[in-house]
């Protein structure tokens, strides 16, 4: 049987923006299996939620009590999700090719070392990554790339950018940290992952994986007057 994946749409305030990343994601993606729809909101202004949800019945959604942060609305929505996997994705990431979730799903499920499959394109990225491949299944094997934390020089093996994770990813690194502005809160939790080098909880890409994949369509919010929270230096080493 073909485990559920949850899409998880986090956002703040972004109504144009949202809904051409929807979209696109429902013309992108590709999973024969069950998929399912949440948006964690971190208390928009008005009745943002209220007309995305008319527009697109499919999400359940949560709603931070009140504005706390990437933190803690991403916390409040994983803790709301029960599906095995979650594909994360942020409202003003916009797919420009197929995203094949169901090789992640087959990556995951056939080498339970791997945890977390980066769908955004690394390219720039300081990592090593090595290749490597799944048990042969039916006769399929699903070929990725391993990312090397220990022998990487750049600190996000990890990113809040699109990725498909597995319940057990949460379950050995937490949850990710309040208080702290977008920017500060990716990289402590990358910090975390990347220094963490716990067996089996490992983060790769697909084969095609090292390319953009994504267009990044919303104007930064990071050090904004809508950026709240502290902002903190993260030294990678």
């Amino acid at each position: 049987m073909t485990p559920a994946v949850t899409i998880l749409m986090v956002t703040w305030n972004r109504p144009q923006e949202i809904r051409r990343v929807i979209e696109r994601l429902k013309e992108k993606i590709y999973y024969p299996g069950p998929l399912l729809w949440h948006l964690a909101d971190d208390t928009s202004p008005g009745s943002y939620v209220a007309d995305i949800i008319r527009d697109f019945p499919e999400f359940s959604y949560t709603i931070t009590p009140r504005r706390s942060g990437y933190g803690v609305n991403v916390n409040l929505a994983l803790s709301h999700i029960k599906t095995p996997y979650v594909f994360q994705i942020e409202d003003d990431q916009l797919a420009e090719r197929k995203l094949d979730i169901e090789a992640g799903v087959f990556v995951m499920e056939h080498d339970k070392s791997v945890a977390l499959v980066r769908y955004d394109g690394v390219e720039g990225h300081r990592m090593v990554l090595n290749l490597d491949e799944t048990p042969k299944v039916n006769g399929r094997r699903v070929h990725f790339l391993r990312i090397d934390r220990k022998r990487s020089q750049g600190l996000n093996a990890y990113s809040n950018r699109p990725h498909l994770k597995h319940r057990r990813f949460h379950e050995v690194f937490g949850t990710y940290s309040h208080g702290f502005s977008l920017g500060s809160t990716e990289e402590l939790f990358a910090r975390h992952v990347l220094y963490h080098h716990r067996g089996g909880n490992d983060l790769v890409v697909l084969s095609n994986g090292i390319e953009r994949a994504f267009a990044h369509i919303g104007k930064s919010r990071q050090l904004g007057k809508d950026d709240i929270g502290r902002v903190i230096e993260v030294a990678p080493f």
